[in-house]
């Protein structure tokens, strides 16, 4: 793939990325972050196979942000990492969606957002995190457990 090629890919994918990467880390400086150095990953060197750059671009971007030092903050509470005057988390709380997801563990809503968001099959989803894919149900099973005991919350 050249790089005219993977530019115009990387362009096309970059907005749902980006979404699914702020609802995951829940810090757009962090999601931005990380998405540019998959960008820069895959300028370097482009994926193998250009049917799934959104995937691709997703798993080298959360592999960026666990990488930086400030990657601790997701061992906090979600809420308690978002400030208030963060437009972005502020509209996803205001979201029943955002809400529920806030619930989750950092791994957790990666892979529901892979699953559910980025419409990955569970082998697809357990090829992305490195995992099998009995991980990615149990994973997902524990998830939606935990979001279901948050809807009767008020």
């Amino acid at each position: 793939m050249d790089r005219a090629e993977w530019e115009a890919l990387y362009r096309t994918a970059v907005p749902r990325v980006y979404r699914a990467l702020l609802a995951t880390l829940r810090d757009a400086a962090r999601a931005e972050d990380a998405l540019h150095d998959a960008f820069e990953e895959g300028l370097r060197r482009p994926p193998a196979r250009s049917e799934n750059v959104a995937g691709w671009l997703y798993r080298v971007a959360l592999r960026h942000a666990h990488r930086r030092p400030w990657r601790f903050l997701s061992l906090l509470d979600a809420r308690a990492a978002v400030s208030p005057a963060d437009d972005i988390g502020a509209l996803l709380d205001s979201m029943e969606a955002g809400r529920l997801l806030a619930l989750l563990t950092e791994r957790q809503r990666a892979i529901v957002i892979a699953h559910y968001y980025l419409g990955f099959t569970h082998a697809e989803t357990a090829e992305l995190f490195g995992v099998r894919p009995g991980t990615v149900s149990a994973t997902l099973a524990k998830a939606l457990v935990r979001m279901r005991k948050g809807t009767s919350v008020v």
